[in-house]
């Protein structure tokens, strides 16, 4: 599993609990350019061996993307010009008939503050498969991921590919989102990540070795490290409020364990590692509400299509 980040890591720390260090192979990448830069260029973060890639922007969707109207759901919509009520959405396109499928468009796009955006992409000669999928601790705990997944099976079925060539040639790009030591949460949100938790273990009754780093992952503050690092920023921050059996659930880990569950390769997963709350760039929600500052602006994660070649188009 590769984690990236084009922040300096002694300034902005990736705060990685203990039990997933043990339990996952991790790979450190520095950026050296920034994903968030307001140059009319973007710098597109390439995923490992596709011609397809992940952009960002503050503010503003890319131009030619295709977005969906996401309210905290866990359904799933094809990829439309009319930005369907979803909170995840797909494409499925032969290489021979790109420009049809993909309208003039050019992006998946998604909005987020604090939330997750997941995206995934496969390709292999003939086909391309995309998705883009928001996983707030709503969506997440009622399945998103795992529906973005199941459609993508189904629709790469009907082309000949096996869930197994799929699942193996699957990329997944998981996008900043607020981290577990900045995320205090309560008991309604710990009922949801532990039922869903089940839901999972039950589906992948072959990776219960698992469910421990799970449970953790869903509370941070069980990291004596970590423990530490969440008192101290409580208190910087002023930020805590009185939270009846209060949780730090770290979402970006918990998303990458779901993949890595799901059985997509370890390696074939990234994480852009970067904190939304108290970001340099990024806007963070739960950071405006604490702070009493702008809480309307947002940014945009797109997974970028493979380019048309010019004699398709």
């Amino acid at each position: 599993m590769r984690l990236l980040s084009h922040l300096n890591e002694t300034e902005y720390p990736f705060f990685i609990p203990k039990s997933f260090l043990q339990s996952i192979s991790l790979e450190k990448f520095s950026l050296n350019f920034d994903p968030f830069s307001s140059l009319l260029e973007k710098e597109s973060i390439p995923l490992n061996g596709l011609k397809s890639s992940v952009t960002y922007s503050l503010n503003e969707q890319l131009s030619k993307s295709f977005t969906v109207k996401a309210f905290h759901s866990n359904i799933i919509a094809r990829a439309s010009e009319n930005s369907p009520e979803a909170d995840a959405q797909f494409i499925v396109a032969p290489f021979s008939n790109l420009s049809s499928i993909f309208q003039g468009k050019q992006h998946l796009g998604l909005r987020t503050a604090d939330c997750l955006a997941v995206v995934f992409s496969f390709e292999n000669k003939e086909y391309f498969a995309g998705a883009i999928s928001h996983a707030g601790w709503r969506g997440y705990s009622s399945g998103i991921l795992q529906n973005t997944i199941e459609k993508l099976k189904n629709e790469t079925k009907l082309l000949g590919i096996s869930a197994s060539e799929l699942l193996t040639g699957l990329k997944v790009h998981i996008a900043p989102a607020i981290f577990g030591v900045s995320y205090e949460c309560g008991q309604e949100v710990n009922e949801a990540l532990l039922k869903h938790g089940n839901n999972l273990f039950s589906k992948y009754s072959n990776q219960s070795q698992f469910q421990d780093l799970y449970n953790k992952l869903i509370n941070l503050n069980q990291d004596p490290e970590l423990s530490l690092v969440i008192n101290d920023l409580l208190i910087k921050n002023q930020q805590s409020i009185y939270i009846p059996c209060k949780i730090f659930p770290d979402l970006q880990l918990l998303a990458a364990l779901e993949c890595f569950l799901s059985g997509i390769p370890h390696e074939n997963i990234e994480i852009l590692r970067e904190n939304t709350y108290s970001h340099p760039a990024l806007f963070s929600f739960r950071e405006a509400s604490h702070k009493k500052t702008n809480a309307s602006h947002r940014q945009w994660t797109h997974l970028s299509f493979p380019s048309i070649p010019r004699n398709l188009i």
